[in-house]
């Protein structure tokens, strides 16, 4: 079993990639009442995901995605395949709010030809996995 820490160069492909970058791009500004709190940074940023257990122990392969939505408490992720983990950890390619994320994954739908996963922080990791195998 790969993990986040033995894939190099574990990239999205160019075409989920390009998708997320329109959809960032034609993105509106929302109009309504917002219920966040915080406010959510637009972007496409490719990230490595990797499902994990109660103890943030690895479960299953890694999977290649693209952040499109961010905010200090929640991420949206974009991907390809269907993706059945509820934890999860992120490494970010951009590591100015940390490198690696857990998260909870709170809701999950179609967008397009790709998949949406939206995301809540609950742990910001100096490393990964956390225990020592």
């Amino acid at each position: 079993m790969a993990t986040i820490a033995s894939t190099l160069s574990f990239l999205p492909s160019p075409a989920l990639l390009a998708f997320v970058q329109r959809q960032v791009a034609q993105q509106q500004p929302f109009a309504g009442k917002e219920r966040r709190d915080l406010p959510r940074l637009l972007l496409a940023m490719p990230v490595t995901v990797q499902g994990v257990d109660e103890q943030i122990a690895p479960v299953g392969d890694p999977h290649p995605m693209v952040v499109r939505d961010y905010s200090s408490r929640g991420l949206g992720l974009v991907h390809e395949h269907p993706f059945d983990y509820s934890r999860i950890v992120v490494e970010l390619t951009y590591p100015e709010e940390g490198k690696i994320l857990a998260a909870e994954v709170r809701w999950r739908k179609a967008l397009g030809p790709f998949y949406h996963l939206g995301c809540e922080i609950v742990a910001r990791l100096d490393r990964f996995p956390v225990h020592d195998e």
